[in-house]
């Protein structure tokens, strides 16, 4: 999984299957609008989007992606303790100093509420890996390396996954299916898509809600 910005309850879900989590960081940042930069908090005026600055230059890898200094950490931290208080104190020693680079700021932050969650699943980084290729040739190699028999992704891979190729290699893939319940969360129509801090905050038992089930690939894929 690409390292995100204060990540979503079904990113701790994935994590949670795991015996292994890999931080995917030696591929492209996306371009435009992403989760690696921006994260979505719930409000009394609604959805609202914090934005991570960064220097971004053509092809550039997610490992070397520098976050531009100025004030917003100071604006991140004060939404989040205006919105989210006793959330916010969780991760609010990593906003005080300059971060380092986006990677390992995002990581850092994610290992905070994962520790939070009681989740105590193994870290790589795909570029300690150090396995070649992109797409199905970079996932199965780096299952490969990892000694890995069942790979678990989010929804993303069935765009471009070789799911046979990887079952004829010995590894079952397996999609997680999300557990989307809601809990009691202000602000009108429950919102299950923003950062994880929001159960942590609003949930009875914010690990609970971190929860998914294991689909394999095939009944994933099978047409409605």
């Amino acid at each position: 999984m690409q390292p995100c910005y204060l990540p979503w309850r079904g990113y701790f879900a994935l994590m949670r299957h795991c015996d292994v989590f890999v931080h995917l960081d030696d591929v492209a940042l996306p371009t435009g609008r992403s989760y690696q930069t921006r994260v979505a908090i719930k409000t009394a005026a609604g959805r609202r989007w914090l934005t991570v600055p960064v220097a971004r230059t053509r092809g550039q890898l997610i490992r070397d992606v520098p976050i531009v200094e100025g004030p917003w950490r100071r604006k991140h931290l004060r939404t989040l303790e205006q919105e989210l208080p006793h959330a916010a104190e969780l991760v609010a020693d990593l906003y005080a100093e300059p971060p380092p680079a986006l990677a390992a700021f995002n990581a850092a932050l994610a290992a905070r509420i994962a520790t939070r969650l009681g989740i105590a699943t193994a870290v790589e980084w795909s570029s300690h890996l150090n396995v070649p290729g992109r797409g199905s040739d970079k996932i199965i190699g780096l299952c490969q390396q990892l000694g890995a028999d069942t790979y678990v992704t989010g929804h993303g891979a069935r765009h471009y996954l070789d799911h046979e190729r990887a079952e004829s290699l010995g590894i079952d893939v397996c999609y997680v299916d999300y557990d989307l319940a809601s809990y009691p969360q202000p602000h009108g129509v429950f919102d299950p898509f923003v950062t994880m801090l929001d159960a942590i905050e609003h949930a009875s038992e914010p690990a609970a809600v971190a929860r998914a089930r294991l689909v394999p690939w095939r009944t994933f894929l099978a047409p409605a």
